[in-house]
């Protein structure tokens, strides 16, 4: 009996104890309702904060009161994260109604900047970093985000070659630093090298970071001589999943037409200068009266406007849509955006495609993997307005073409006729005009790009302190350039037959990391970070092109080139290039009062002869930040003082391939009545060929005022590039006419002024910032080859202009070289010489007789003797202007209440002049019934005595002098944006958490004295010694944008 009463209460116990521990564990799980809000430092709702429940996607977020509703278990954390403000952690516990206060994040000194392989707090900083974040990226219509970039960064130059849609970016990083090399910065995406940045979405960028100077580049080695561009792209971040919708269309316009000859002015000119009959008075053989009796008949009929015709309003749209979010162990994140760009200039387009995955993996507690996948789909077509190259550029054409059919034709036919027959029949045929409706579309241009790119890396903690991280990258680029010249083409009119080209080809990247770091936290005031590296990568290019000609059918085009009668052209290329490389960094800090970073890298790359593969790269620099001292605590007015210094050494090795080796090309020879291939020696080899290698010092402040309310940085910096690759002459002896050496020298110095500030933040939730930048940067050639002063460089704009920029010893790269414009020869500076029967010059004017022959006389233009001998000869030609600006720059505002806001930006150059050989190929023609510039109407004339236009046949053929060199200065509004958020109180009941209207104008007027189109223009910059020309460049557009931006 006894045991079973014991067995009864050991039963009763367990069973006690078992209850017990389940009431425990239900207590423990049981959610708690919770109530709160959330708001700012001034006690106004944070609308739409994020409340996390930590280590879950569990959370909820303000409305527009900053209230927030939530079922959590007791021993939850909240994690409070709203834009601007700092992230709270808050501890739930017994507690059930919230009343949470954020702090602003007002302090940019604790913002995370992207460096080389890391990151850094601001703070920390010792060289020269600009950052640019998404908000001053999103929202702005550009094939490229260079596009919404410039403007925005002191000391970082980016110049579009012209509005072609989808066209590339110029950007200078603290001026030029090569000559014949690529003269672009690094760019590295979220961690590794690209070619460039157009393949991505501006809605996937997260930021933009800028290394500027070399104690900051130096981790990047042979490939930072230009700069970086660190560009870091969204990621999933902890939260519940929040899709993402940003929406826009766009109507687009010509900004400006440029004054031409109107039909009246046209018919006038051309017979007045004896070219054409455009008037006459009676009846044609047919008996019909003659279309235009006088020259005020022209008067009557509008004309033709071929402007209006072929640059025409479009629309264009930009969408992107994204999925993000995540939980402490898995972030993931995919995002899609299409943008299409309806080109204004005819038969002209851009429409690019991306697509972006990302997974961040917590696998076990000391293993991280990261993955990331994009893809990329661009088309580009039409032939733009400098498709045809050379004199047959087309918008050339286009200001070139009668505004008017004269007598021989009607405007209509005018409009649609291929070839202008005054003009075939006036040139012999060669076809010189032609209608520039017809060629746009009787020409298919097109170049299709996919790119893939796939990223990996691996993390393993290593313990406390140690990390070892592992990447690897695979970018392939695979494209195809189709172009087809159809009947009614200028190409197929020459060839009497349709005839196309098709070009494919696949750039490949591929590169492999290994870093491990050691970090040691605060102790006793120091802190260390050790950086050990070792990367491998490689890139490699090739492409097939075919052209056949004689196509017996107009519509086979690029699929079907075999059918072309005469395969005229098979062409393959193949090339490839490594590099390996070790690198190390040390960041030091005290009590963040001193800090010391030193850098060095080395690297071996595979573009150098065996004795000059490697190459070594160091960097040091300091910074002491003032402020943190303890005699500055008691004041406070200064809220951040710091000085940076630093020096280092960086490379290029971005140069033409194979420059060390002996290359060979076919050249046809004949043996009796066959012909063969032979090879003959087509360079001379350069062993000694090395890196351009670039030296730069920085000595920066960095200040802030008023809890960094205001904050200015400035930079002073001096930069040489030595070993420049240039071609030298070679004696003739050599059986070479020149070889690739590193025989040059360049030195940019200058002064960069960065200012941010927040104007007005008041309690009422008005709030203005400012963001200004100028800068102030010389560039100087110090040294070319051995007792050389000076070489002319050619632009390639036309055949007939060569020799038109020069760089001379202690000038500036980018000198216009050409004859100094000195007005127009007048009728007093000649007398009547009764022996010879003709007008001679006076004495002490200028004689250019012998360059204008039998046309010399009143009304010709006048160039300045340089030399004074008296006389114009080669010798008095001299640098005529220079496209680098004194300074440039830009402001921004930005302006916040309530749900409001609104931002402009204007974007400045001065100092810099522009090569207008638009204007001059338009203005100097003796050949008949083409058009001309208006100022053309205001000649020279025995009535008009004008000092700046000569007579009509008053000048010399395929000469360039001053006058057509013009000031670029400019003051652009650049963008303008007016936005509203709906209250939350509505677009909640749509299920909706966030919902943003705006209109915005980009470019909606230039303030300058540029004739031309758009003064920021530079069309042969490939080169960056033929900077600011401005040929047949596509005319940039006025942009009005309606958007939305939405948040689920």
């Amino acid at each position: 009996m006894q045991n079973i009463i014991k067995r009864a209460i050991g039963f009763h116990k367990g069973l006690l104890l078992t209850l017990m521990a389940l009431t425990l564990a239900l207590s423990a799980s049981a959610q708690t309702k919770i109530t709160g809000r959330v708001v700012d430092e001034n006690g106004q709702p944070a609308i739409g904060a994020n409340i996390i429940v930590s280590g879950t996607t569990q959370g909820a977020s303000a409305d527009v009161d900053g209230k927030f509703t939530l079922s959590v278990k007791k021993n939850a954390t909240l994690i409070v994260s709203y834009l601007g403000y700092k992230t709270q952690e808050v501890k739930v516990g017994a507690q059930t109604d919230f009343q949470i206060k954020l702090q602003p994040d007002a302090n940019i000194m604790d913002e995370v900047v992207v460096v080389g392989y890391g990151s850094a707090k601001r703070s920390d900083l010792t060289g020269s970093i600009a950052s640019v974040s998404a908000k001053n990226i999103e929202g702005y219509q550009s094939g490229s985000v260079l596009g919404a970039l410039s403007g925005q960064v002191a000391g970082v130059q980016i110049t579009t070659a012209d509005g072609t849609p989808g066209s590339g970016f110029e950007i200078k990083i603290r001026g030029i630093g090569t000559v014949n090399g690529d003269a672009a910065p690094l760019y590295i995406v979220d961690g590794f090298q690209v070619d460039n940045i157009d393949y991505l979405s501006s809605s996937d960028i997260e930021q933009v970071d800028m290394l500027k100077d070399a104690s900051a580049a130096a981790i990047y080695g042979a490939r930072a001589a230009n700069g970086v561009v660190l560009v870091t792209t969204k990621s999933g971040k902890i939260g519940k999943p929040t899709v993402t919708y940003s929406g826009s269309v766009s109507y687009r316009k010509i900004s400006k037409t440029l004054d031409l000859l109107n039909n009246y002015e046209f018919a006038k000119f051309q017979q007045e200068s004896g070219f054409n009959t455009y008037w006459r008075e009676g009846e044609d053989s047919n008996g019909e009266p003659y279309r235009y009796q006088t020259a005020e008949d022209y008067l009557k009929v509008p004309g033709i406007d071929w402007q209006d015709e072929v640059f025409r309003p479009t629309w264009s749209q930009d969408h992107n849509v994204a999925l993000s979010g995540g939980t402490e162990n898995t972030r993931y994140s995919v995002s899609f955006s299409d943008y299409l760009e309806n080109g204004i200039f005819n038969n002209s387009g851009f429409n690019k495609v991306t697509a972006k995955a990302t997974l961040n993996q917590k696998v076990t507690k000391w293993l991280t993997a990261d993955i990331k996948l994009n893809y990329a789909n661009t088309d580009k077509r039409g032939i733009g307005t400098s498709g045809d190259q050379g004199r047959f550029n087309m918008l050339g054409t286009v200001l070139r073409a009668r505004p008017t059919g004269g007598l021989r034709m009607s405007d209509y036919e005018m409009l649609h006729t291929a070839v202008d027959p005054l003009v075939e029949e006036n040139t012999s045929g060669n076809l010189a005009q032609v209608n520039p409706i017809i060629q746009t579309e009787s020409v298919t241009n097109k170049r299709r790009t996919e790119q893939w790119i796939g990223n990996l890396g691996l993390t393993f903690k290593l313990g406390k302190k140690w990390t070892l991280k592992t990447t690897g990258t695979y970018n392939v680029a695979n494209y195809r350039d189709d172009k087809f010249y159809h009947e009614q083409s200028r190409q197929a009119i020459s060839n009497n037959a349709p005839y196309g080209s098709t070009q494919m080809g696949r750039n490949m990247r591929w590169s492999n990391s290994n870093l491990l770091t050691y970090k040691m936290g605060r102790k006793a005031g120091h802190s260390l970070e050790v950086l050990i590296g070792q990367e491998n990568s490689g890139n490699s290019t090739e492409y097939l092109k075919g052209t056949a000609m004689d196509f017996p059918f107009d519509n086979l085009g690029n699929n079907n080139l075999g059918l072309g009668a005469k395969p005229t052209e098979v062409v393959t290329n193949y090339a490839e290039a490594m590099l390996v490389s070790f690198f190390g960094r040390v960041n030091y800090n005290y009590r963040d009062r001193y800090f010391f970073d030193a850098t060095l890298r080395a690297d071996g790359s595979t573009v150098f002869s065996d004795g000059n593969k490697w190459g070594v790269f160091p960097a040091f620099s300091a910074a002491w930040r003032i402020s943190e001292e303890k005699f500055m605590k008691n004041q406070r007015t200064i809220s951040n003082l710091k000085l940076r210094l630093g020096w280092g050494q960086v490379g290029n090795d971005r140069i033409t391939n194979y420059l060390s080796l002996m290359l060979y090309s076919k050249v046809p020879i004949g043996i009796g009545t066959d012909q063969m291939i032979a090879l003959q020696p087509k360079q001379l080899a350069n062993d000694d060929l090395r890196w351009e290698a670039s030296q730069s010092t920085n000595l920066g402040l960095d200040l802030g005022l008023f809890d960094n309310r205001l904050n200015f940085t400035a930079d002073f910096f001096i930069k040489d590039t030595k070993d420049l690759l240039m071609n030298a002459s070679l004696p003739g002896v050599t059986g070479f006419t020149s070889q690739w050496q590193n025989i040059g020298k360049i030195r940019n110095k200058g002064i960069e002024l960065a200012i941010s500030s927040t104007n007005f933040d008041t309690r009422g939730g008005f709030r203005w910032t400012t963001n200004f930048n100028i800068s102030f940067i010389r560039n100087e050639l110090r040294a070319l080859a051995s007792g050389e002063q000076s070489r002319l460089f050619t632009s390639g704009w036309s055949a007939d202009y060569v020799n038109d920029y020069v760089a001379r010893v202690g000038s500036s790269l980018g000198d216009m070289y050409g004859y100094e414009f000195d007005g127009i020869y007048q009728s007093d500076d000649f007398v009547w010489n009764e022996g010879a029967g003709k007008l001679v010059l006076r004495d002490g004017v200028v004689d250019m007789s012998e360059n204008f022959g039998n046309n010399f006389g009143p009304g010709c233009v006048k160039y300045k003797d340089k030399d004074g001998d008296g006389k114009i000869t080669t010798a008095d030609r001299t640098k005529i202007g220079n496209g680098t600006p004194l300074f440039f720059g830009g402001i921004t505002n930005t302006f916040n209440y309530k749900g409001f806001d609104l931002s402009f930006m204007f974007q400045f150059n001065y100092g810099n002049d522009v090569y207008n050989a638009t204007r001059l190929y338009s203005n100097t023609t003796m050949e008949k019934n083409y058009n001309m510039m208006a100022e053309v109407a205001g000649r020279w004339t025995d009535t008009n005595a004008s000092n700046s236009v000569p007579k009509y046949n008053g000048y010399i053929k395929n000469e360039v002098y001053s006058r057509f060199i013009e000031d670029g200065s400019f003051l652009r509004l650049k963008n303008l944006t007016f936005g509203y958020t709906l209250p939350q109180k509505l677009t909640r009941r749509f299920y909706v958490n966030r919902l943003r209207v705006y209109f915005s104008a980009q470019n909606l007027f230039v303030v300058t004295g540029y004739s031309g189109y758009d003064p920021e223009v530079s069309v042969a910059s490939s080169s960056p010694t033929t900077p600011a020309l401005d040929w047949g460049a596509y005319p940039k557009s006025k942009v009005f944008t309606f958007g939305i931006d939405l948040t689920l």
